[in-house]
């Protein structure tokens, strides 16, 4: 069996060859460049090498060259595997060299190994006089710029049929997008139509159960019933107006009426009016506004929205008898809320998806509340209208941490440093009789 270089700086070429090769006994030494195939040549004195022609550096007529050059491997055959490239001029200059073939990328595995057994089965090459060194140097040059060029034109073709097909991929695109951006009006409008419709039934139900539980004659039994009929209206109400929240606030329909107002205003707001909730569960509620606080500009509605949905969570998540704390302060840009609750906590596997839409990490509260998995959505979009932002720390059955990042309103300056903070606890102490 022969010993056989195989010279080609594309990896997958010099894999292809020596694994054919491979089959047949033969001895495989590969190369990755004219400088590491001559000096695998003086030291194996290889029986054939397989060549490219068009590799960096120094290409496979110069290697042959210096191949011939040195006595002791002046006499090696050579085979050029290369792709097809002003195919006669190559195979005139590659006889000059005295290169036995030239087998045309990509040649079928039988076709190379029929001509690598004809040129081993043939006399080792002999040398001819080559032509003279100008003409031979202005015929290797033709070669390599005609092989150059065509390589530019391919790379050009397929530039042109890379753009085309990008071109058609954005036309398909757009008309996606298009499509897409009708089907989301669409829905936009079957929400605030389903919206609208929905809402004044379901307030006309809402209403008649509440007259029928201040019905004081009603038996027991239907009281009960009237009360589950109340409680269900009132959550599908909630349902629909935070589905039309979500609807308005994707289609960036939601506009704010920005005012400057102080958050701890709008949070003690939010505790008085959620203290019948607090009272129920018999939950501590308590509201700190740290000295330094600057105004801010807001929507008064959608901050009491934002407050309204962390605080109504933290009391839904907390057992009877539990806190939550709802603290406002100074931040280097402007101010933050933080609302934190001695609840049942989130998983860390939840947090990361704990502002996406309809995910719930809990059914229900701690009394059966239930949710609709879109309040913290909501609020995450609604703190980002006003330029803030929101994150959230939590420890299963420890309680959780919800923190809001507000830009103070321009030009204002902070609370003076020498006037107290405010403290509030809720429930309030039962006013004392005369």
């Amino acid at each position: 069996m022969a010993t056989i270089l195989v010279l080609d700086d594309r990896p997958d070429n010099r894999a292809f060859l020596s694994t054919l090769l491979g089959y047949l006994g033969h001895a495989l030494l590969e190369a990755a460049d004219a400088e590491q195939g001559l000096a695998l040549a003086r030291t194996a004195h290889p029986d054939l090498v397989i060549a490219d022609v068009l590799m960096p550096d120094v290409d496979g007529f110069e290697f042959v060259r210096r191949l011939r050059a040195e006595p002791q491997i002046a006499h090696t055959r050579v085979i050029f595997y290369t792709a097809a490239y002003m195919e006669a001029e190559l195979r005139t200059l590659a006889q000059a060299c005295g290169v036995a073939h030239v087998l045309t990328k990509p040649a079928e595995p039988q076709q190379v190994l029929d001509v690598v057994q004809q040129v081993l089965g043939a006399p080792a090459p002999t040398m001819v006089a080559p032509p003279p060194a100008e003409a031979f140097a202005q015929e290797h040059q033709r070669v390599l710029l005609g092989k150059l060029a065509q390589k530019v034109d391919e790379l050009e073709q397929f530039n042109a049929e890379l753009e085309m097909r990008v071109s058609a991929r954005t036309a398909e695109l757009a008309e996606a997008n298009a499509r897409l951006r009708e089907l989301n009006l669409f829905k936009d409008n079957m929400i605030a139509l389903t919206s609208h419709d929905l809402r004044s039934p379901l307030g006309a139900i809402q209403n008649m159960a509440e007259l029928l539980i201040d019905d004081t004659e009603l038996p027991e039994e239907a009281h009960h019933f009237a009360q589950n009929i109340y409680n269900s209206s009132r959550h599908l109400i909630n349902l629909v107006s935070q589905m039309l929240d979500m609807a308005q606030l994707e289609a960036g329909k939601v506009k704010l009426e920005c005012v400057e107002l102080r958050a701890s205003d709008v949070a003690r707001w939010t505790l008085d009016s959620l203290e019948t909730t607090a009272r129920a569960k018999s939950i501590t509620t308590v509201l700190i506004a740290e000295p330094g606080e600057r105004p801010i500009l807001a929507d008064w509605m959608k901050m009491s929205q934002i407050l309204t949905n962390l605080v109504g969570n933290a009391l839904k998540f907390t057992p009877e008898h539990g806190r939550v704390v709802l603290t406002v302060g100074p931040a280097p840009e402007g101010i933050f809320v933080r609302v934190a609750d001695t609840g049942v906590g989130i998983s860390a596997n939840y947090l990361p998806h704990l502002f996406e839409r309809f995910r719930q990490v809990h059914t229900r509260g701690t009394n059966g509340e239930r949710g609709t998995g879109l309040g913290l959505a909501i609020v995450r979009q609604l703190v980002q209208l006003h330029g803030g932002t929101i994150d959230v720390s939590s420890e299963q059955q420890k309680g959780s941490v919800f923190t809001l990042y507000l830009p103070a309103a321009p030009g204002t300056s902070a609370q003076r440093a020498d006037e107290p903070h405010a403290i509030t606890v809720f429930p309030r102490p039962p006013a004392k009789s005369a």
